[in-house]
């Protein structure tokens, strides 16, 4: 999942606060991987195990031995068009120490495996052997974020900026309030087409000029990006010279 809202409220602002500074520090980043289920944890680690392709962890889901798991840990990706985990320029290093500076632990500290796209609350130590002895399984420590106040949720729910997810899709908003709706915007380098209640479309869908799939049939196909909780999902496709599709890369 990409989703961040889904992850500890507290990881949610320190994520926030990593992509805002890194961007302020020349690094562009984005969000991917946030909460992962039990299953999506073990099928990680069978990979170069049990099924073909490289270990990329050590943390079997179903004892629930990754923070991902927890709601504490997301993972970034490189966002300024020259790959999402190229290294060049020591990248991942240089955000790296942004993370640890604003109190995150950095996966690319660890000796096995090193994982320079990760970052994690650093409460518990790197092992989730802490966490496990305090509340069993991530669904018991979840039930103890509701112990915010009211008026910490209601100051989150009003100041959050960027990607939201809810039970309909995903939206986008603004730091002034305000969210795109029947219209297209650039974010981290990619458009992005919102339909007249303001989410994101997937998939095919027409534009007229001033409407997102109008009741006419009029207007022009565009396909967006489908992979459900791809870290480009709803990215607008083109087409090269070529005639071959690719994700649009704004400048």
């Amino acid at each position: 999942m990409r989703d961040i809202s889904l992850c500890h409220p507290r990881l949610q602002k320190l994520a926030a606060q990593l992509v805002s500074e890194a961007g302020n520090q020349g690094f562009a980043i984005a969000i991917g991987e946030t909460l992962r289920t039990t299953e999506e944890q073990d099928a990680l680690y069978a990979q170069g195990r049990t099924k073909p392709g490289s270990i990329v962890t050590n943390a079997p889901g179903s004892s629930y031995s990754s923070y991902h798991q927890w709601g504490t840990a997301f993972d970034i990706y490189r966002d300024d068009g020259t790959g999402a985990y190229n290294e060049s320029g020591d990248f991942f290093e240089q955000v790296g120490a942004i993370g640890v500076n604003l109190g995150l632990e950095w996966g690319g500290n660890w000796k096995s495996i090193v994982d320079k796209p990760h970052f994690q609350l650093p409460d518990w130590g790197s092992s989730i052997a802490g966490i496990k002895k305090l509340y069993a399984t991530p669904a018991e420590f979840m039930k103890t974020w509701g112990t915010i106040s009211p008026d910490q949720k209601e100051e989150q729910a009003e100041t959050r900026v960027g990607w939201i997810r809810n039970a309909t899709g995903y939206w986008y908003r603004h730091a002034d309030g305000t969210w795109p709706a029947d219209k297209w915007e650039t974010i981290h380098h990619h458009w992005y087409l919102f339909n007249k209640d303001g989410y994101m479309c997937t998939g095919w869908h027409r534009w007229d000029g001033s409407a997102v799939d109008p009741a006419d049939g009029s207007g022009d196909w565009y396909y967006f990006d489908a992979t459900p909780d791809g870290p480009l999902e709803g990215a607008c496709w083109h087409s090269r010279e070529s005639g071959a599709m690719e994700i649009w890369y704004v400048e």
